[in-house]
């Protein structure tokens, strides 16, 4: 079995009006269509979806169990707000997975198909900005790169574990660029040699690569998100 980001993972048709409306509303809020903090009823987004409130509201609950959004009290909902803390953890858990499985896709082997893929994901010839009228391509390209090495190593429970935190981690970093669009030039370096290691069967440089390559995407992140506004005048209490 295949392991796939929710961003690339090919959807069967919706079996029904509340799987409908999930889909829609869990990717504007993934998407930032609604960004973290905006509000709205279930009236509002049946009337612009065209359906009847009962789909909605159910589709509602199962995004209020993924922690997307919350209710507010006869208020509607909100979308769930962004914090240092939930970026942080899923930095460090990206980290740790991915340089796992890293390291096992080295020690297996990539099927050639696979590392063929690999390779030509690997190369970005846009290095000074993540924002901008390609970044969707490139951002499914990233993930598509980051989804084979999860799947590589052959170790099932870990590549769900690592697809799991993509899927959490995806409006995080989407946020990220949104607050800070440039990419330093070392990032593409950093993804050449995660290929690198794996083709030359070598885990250990595998896992030291992922690490480094996870290593600046938190300190990308979580910079950028310290760094705005919200953040800025957020006020600091005694622990």
């Amino acid at each position: 079995m295949r392991y796939e980001p929710d961003l690339i993972r090919e959807h069967p048709p919706v079996s029904s009006l509340m799987e409908s409306a999930y889909r829609r509303l869990k990717r504007e809020i993934i998407e930032l269509v609604r960004p973290p903090g905006a509000s709205f009823t279930e009236l509002e987004v049946a009337k612009v979806y065209e359906l009847s409130k009962t789909p909605v509201r159910e589709a509602l609950a199962r995004l209020h169990r993924d922690g997307l959004v919350r209710p507010l009290p006869r208020a509607g909902y909100v979308v769930s707000t962004v914090t240092l803390g939930d970026a942080t953890d899923l930095c460090d858990m990206r980290s740790l997975l991915q340089s796992q499985a890293a390291a096992l896709c080295a020690e297996r082997g990539l099927p050639e198909s696979d590392g063929a893929r690999l390779a030509e994901l690997a190369v970005d010839t846009d290095e000074d900005q993540l924002g901008g009228p390609r970044f969707e391509e490139r951002f499914r390209a990233n993930y598509e790169f980051e989804s084979i090495i999860a799947n590589g190593g052959g170790n099932h429970r870990l590549a769900a574990a690592s697809v799991g935190v993509l899927d959490e981690i995806e409006r995080i970093i989407r946020l990220s660029i949104k607050l800070d669009p440039a990419m330093p030039p070392e990032r593409i370096r950093e993804r050449q040699a995660i290929v690198d290691a794996i083709t030359a069967r070598d885990p250990d440089a595998a896992r030291e690569a992922m690490q480094r390559r996870t290593a600046s995407a938190r300190r990308e992140i979580v910079g950028a998100l310290a760094a705005s506004r919200s953040i800025i005048h957020a006020e600091i209490g005694m622990p």
